[in-house]
Formats: structure tokens, sequence, C-alpha cells
């Protein structure tokens, strides 16, 4: 089971403390501790938080061979936690993962790592070194799945980002704070109900044969289109210290379980598990 996936290394910031984050990294962190092998192409800087990421990366099992360097500084992103512990984001820019740059033979290494899934989403397209790397692989390597959570991220998205998500994913990760965001690009129509409203993004983009859509504290649920099926799970009530890197989690656990056994019901449950798990803790990934 391999996993692979582009983006962002950032620092998250907290007053005095920084700890490391970035979806893709807290996603790739979480699918090497669930056993699959799992790498990240993405960009440091020469800075006093570069090696820091780099052990991070090493000490979570994360193969850091597509790990750049940049002269552009780590990234970094300042985090504030409103009274229900649900996290504000500044997003530092320029930064090092925006400048991935990827000749052939980096193509021919990740051919040559085979991954089941190739992960992304719209950040790591904000700047062009970086969203053209993401093209370059999209129309030079194929992959059995291709999983998108769209992390939409003020000032870091845009209609072509959200786009790109939506034509190459098969399998898509939104929230039902990002849903109206997508939905005003006009991408599909909005319904009365959520469940009419993912069905909707199905009729218009027929390559999504699953989407996950959380909803925080009301659990989340799964579309798989196949079936025509939709699956319901309650989210586990726990003490929330930090939702900073929840949903990376939950995305980890369901695709590996998903990819082991291809059961979408026990993949929801796992995914609602750590995430819970996570909630409870301040680490996005806790070991």
């Amino acid at each position: 089971m391999r996993v692979l996936s582009i983006g962002e290394i950032i620092f998250d910031i907290y007053g005095d403390s920084a700890v490391i984050g970035g979806a893709p990294l807290n996603f790739c962190a979480h699918c090497a501790l669930l056993g699959a092998e799992s790498a990240l192409i993405s960009a440091v800087g020469n800075d006093g938080y570069s090696e820091k990421a780099i052990e991070k990366l090493k000490k979570f099992g994360v193969d850091t061979s597509f790990v750049k360097r940049s002269v552009l500084p780590t990234g970094k992103c300042i985090v504030t936690m409103d009274e229900n512990a649900v996290p504000c984001y500044d997003v530092i820019r320029p930064a090092a993962y925006d400048d991935i740059i990827l000749n052939e033979e980096d193509i021919k290494e990740i051919r040559k790592f085979s991954a089941d899934v190739f992960a992304f989403g719209t950040l790591i397209q904000r700047e062009n070194n970086s969203e053209n790397a993401l093209r370059k692989i999209l129309s030079e390597c194929s992959f059995k799945d291709i999983f998108c959570d769209v992390n939409l991220r003020n000032g870091c998205y845009n209609e072509a980002s959200c786009r790109l998500c939506l034509e190459n994913a098969t399998i898509l990760k939104l929230s039902d704070e990002e849903e109206p965001m997508l939905a005003s690009f006009g991408f599909y129509e909005r319904k009365s109900t959520v469940e009419e409203t993912v069905k909707a993004i199905s009729e218009k983009f027929p390559n999504l044969k699953l989407k996950l859509f959380t909803m925080g504290e009301n659990g989340s649920m799964v579309y798989e289109k196949k079936n025509d099926k939709f699956y319901c799970f309650d989210a586990v009530r726990v003490n929330a210290v930090s939702t900073v890197g929840a949903g990376d989690s939950y995305s980890a656990a369901f695709l590996c379980e998903y990819l082991k056994s291809g059961d979408v019901e026990k993949s929801g449950i796992a995914g609602t598990k750590l995430s819970a798990e996570v909630v409870s803790v301040k680490e996005a990934v806790p070991i």
C-alpha cells in the first residue's frame, strides 16, 4: 500500500511555539503510522526550520526523497483558536513549498514509487512553480486513485485550483464549511439537502467515485457513486483540545482502510475513530 502526496510543509505557529504541520504532511504522516509506504513531494528552505522538518518526517516514517530545497523560507502559518477550539489560519507567503520544480528524473522516480493513491489540494497551486509540478505529475504519471482534500485557505485558492481537484479526483473530501465556497464558483447547483448537493457534484464530475463530507461535531457522510449509497458516521464525543489536523487524520485512516478492504463502512469508522483521537490532543500527528 503506497501513498504519495504533493503539498505544503508548514510550521504552525501558536504564540511562541512552532509545531510542524500542513495538510499533506499530516496526511502522509498518519498514513505512514497506519502502515502505508508514504512519501511527500514538497520543499523546505535553508533555515532553522528545514532540518527540523526533515527530522520530523523521518520520525513519522515518511519518505523524504522528494523533498526539495528552496531559496524561499520553510512554510509557516499563524494559528489562532476561537472559543470552540476551531482554528483560524494565516498562511505566510512566499514559502519554499511554492517553489517545487520537478525534472524528468524526478518524474521517473515518482513513476517508480508506484503509488496506489496520489493526493493533492488547492494550496499547492497558489504559485506557478508548484502548480506546474502538480500538473506535470497529473499529465505524465498514472495512479489507481487520486485523492483531493480541497482544503480551502483564505487567499490561497481560486476557481482554477478547485476545478483541477474536481476534474482529477476519484475520491474527494469536502467539509460543510468549505462546500458553500466551492459552490460559489458555479461548478454545480446547490440543493435543499446535503445529500442532494453531494449527488449534484457527482453528476457534474463523473470521475468522483467517493465523496467524503465532514461536518465537525455532526460527524461525516460518504457517498459511494457505484451503489448510489450514503454512509453516515456519528462523531465520537471527546473533550476537544484542537481540531488542527482532524480532517487529515480522517482522510488518512479512511483511505488506508479503503485500500486494504474496499469497505466504505469500515473506512468511515476508521476515519471517525482516528480523528476523534487527534481532536483530543494539541498535536496534529500525536506519536
